[in-house]
C-alpha cells in the first residue's frame, strides 16, 4: 500500500540492514556524512521524531538536557532522535531505557553526522544500540547504473559477465564532481560543483568546530582538505601533509594538524582504508600505511576548484578521483554483505587499489582504470598479484590461504566482459549490489 510516508521515499541499499537491526536491537544508530540521507531513511522507519539540531529550539533543548534528558526519548516507537550527539547524554539515556523496557527491539533510531569525542558518553551501548554506517548515494542508488552486473556475482567464478554502462565518460566525470548527495541527485544544477562547495564551506566554517569542540581556523581546515585532495587515494604520510600545508602558505603545528585530521574523520569527511598484509612477502616489503580516502569526491573537487571541464582535461587527476568514487561504491555494495575494504601495495610497485573480503572467506582484487589504454596495466597488476599468492601457497602448503575469487578492473568504459586471462572488466556504471 502506498502512503504519504512511502510514495516519495528513495530506497537505499542500507534499508535491509536497518530493518534487520531494528528487529534485533533496542536502538539503531545511523551515522555518516551530513546530507547523506540518514534523516530521510530514519523518518521512513520511525513513528515519531525529535530533531536535536533544530536551532530555533536550542535554548529549550539546553534546559531539557540539564534537567531531564529523558524527555528527548518521548514518542511512539521507533522514535527518531536526530543528531543525537548534539546532547551526548542522550546516548546513555537511550541505553538505560533499552535496559529497562519490556520491549527489547525497535525502540529508537538515532542519527549522527559526527562522532563525539571519547569520554562524552559513559557506556558503549554494546548489545543495546546497533551502529550502521551510511554513505552518500552509489551510482546504483542514484539511478546512474544499469545494474547489468551484480557485485556479489563477481565472486562466483562461473557467472557469465555481460553488461553495458549507463553513463558515458562525461557522465562519470559529472558524477565525480557532483557527488552522491541525495539533494544533488534529485535536484541537478547546471554547475554540479555547487554541492561540493557548499559541503566544503560548511565543514570548514562550522562542522569542524562542532566535531572538535574547539575554535578552528577555516583557512587551516581548507588547507588541510586541499592537501588531502592533492593526495587522494595515495597512502601519504602525515608529515608530508604538514609539509604540503606549509609550502602552500598555511603552516600548522603538529598538535593542531592531528586535531583537525581527527575532526575530519569524526565528521565522516575522511576514512582510512587499511593496507592488506597477506603473508606473501617479507613484512618490510609490504606498505602498511592506510590510504586516506574522501567519503565524497565532490568535497575534494571543491577544495581544488575542479569542475567538470577542468577535471576532464586533467586525465591523471581524474583517474585518482575515479578510483575514489569506485571506493565509495564498492564500500556501499560490500556493506550489504558485511564485506570489508583494504588495499595492497609493496615496494616492488605491485599494487591493487582495493581488496574486498567477504565473511565467508572469499575475497576479490579490484583495480580502477580510466581509459581503455590502461586496462592492460591493471590486468598485469592483478595477474602478478594472483601469481604471487599462488607461489606462496605452493611454497607453504601448511599455511591456508585462499586464491582470490575474482580479479576485477573497474572502468569508465561502456562494456562489461571477461578477458581470456580471467580478469573481469566492469564499467562502474553497470554495477549493482
Amino acid at each position: 500500500m502506498i502512503t504519504e510516508k512511502t510514495k516519495n521515499y528513495q530506497t537505499r541499499i542500507i534499508d535491509e540492514k536497518v530493518e534487520e537491526q531494528l528487529d534485533a536491537f533496542g536502538a539503531v544508530l545511523l551515522r555518516g556524512p551530513k546530507w547523506s540521507g540518514k534523516t530521510t531513511t530514519s523518518e521512513y522507519y520511525a513513528n515519531s521524531a525529535i530533531y536535536l539540531d533544530d536551532y530555533d529550539r536550542q535554548e529549550e533543548y539546553e534546559m531539557i538536557n540539564k534537567s531531564n534528558v529523558g524527555a528527548f526519548l518521548l514518542g511512539e516507537s521507533p522514535h527518531l532522535i536526530d543528531e543525537w550527539q548534539t546532547f551526548p547524554k542522550t546516548w546513555d539515556a537511550v541505553r538505560r531505557f533499552c535496559d529497562r523496557s519490556p520491549e527489547k527491539t525497535s525502540l529508537f533510531i538515532l542519527t549522527g553526522s559526527y562522532s563525539p569525542k571519547q569520554g562524552n558518553t559513559k557506556h558503549t551501548g554494546s548489545m543495546r544500540i546497533s551502529t550502521l554506517d551510511m554513505e552518500t548515494m552509489s551510482l546504483w542508488e542514484s539511478g546512474e547504473s544499469s545494474g547489468d552486473v551484480s557485485f556479489i556475482s563477481l565472486f562466483d567464478r562461473h557467472t557469465e559477465i555481460v553488461g553495458k554502462a549507463k553513463l558515458s565518460r562525461e557522465g562519470v566525470t559529472k558524477a565525480i564532481v557532483r557527488g552522491g548527495w541525495p539533494v544533488a541527485v534529485l535536484n541537478e544544477k547546471k554547475n554540479p560543483l555547487v554541492y561540493g562547495k557548499q559541503a566544503l564551506r560548511s565543514i570548514c566554517s562550522t562542522d569542524l568546530k562542532e566535531a572538535t569542540g574547539v575554535e578552528v581556523d577555516p583557512n587551516t581546515a581548507l588547507a588541510l582538505i586541499k592537501s588531502l585532495a592533492r593526495n587522494i587515494t595515495i597512502p601519504v604520510k602525515n608529515e608530508t601533509l604538514i609539509s604540503d600545508m606549509a609550502e602552500s602558505g598555511n603552516p600548522v603545528v603538529e598538535s593542531t594538524f592531528y586535531l583537525y585530521l581527527n575532526g575530519l574523520r569524526r565528521l565522516f569527511v575522511l576514512r582510512d582504508v587499511p593496507a592488506w598484509n597477506p603473508n606473501i612477502r617479507s613484512a618490510t616489503s609490504i606498505r602498511s600505511l592506510p590510504k586516506k580516502e574522501f567519503y565524497e569526491t565532490s568535497v575534494a573537487c571543491a577544495a581544488l576548484n575542479l569542475g567538470v571541464d577542468a577535471l576532464s582535461k586533467d586525465y591523471i587527476t581524474r583517474g585518482y578521483f575515479f578510483e575514489s568514487m569506485c571506493g565509495r561504491d564498492l564500500s556501499v555494495y560490500a556493506s550489504k554483505y558485511d564485506g570489508a575494504l583494504s588495499y595492497y601495495r609493496d615496494r616492488f610497485k605491485l599494487e591493487c587499489d582495493f581488496v574486498i573480503h567477504l565473511p565467508d572467506g572469499r575475497y576479490g582484487l579490484f583495480e580502477c582504470k580510466c581509459g581503455d589504454g590502461f586496462i592492460e596495466e591493471g590486468a598485469t597488476h592483478l595477474n602478478e598479484l594472483e601469481k604471487l599468492i599462488r607461489k606462496h601457497r605452493s611454497e607453504n602448503p601448511n599455511v591456508h590461504m585462499e586464491m582470490p575469487s575474482c580479479k576485477v578492473i573497474l572502468t569508465d568504459g561502456d562494456l562489461a566482459f571477461r578477458r581470456p586471462d580471467g580478469v573481469l572488466v566492469i564499467p562502474l556504471s553497470c554495477l549493482k549490489p
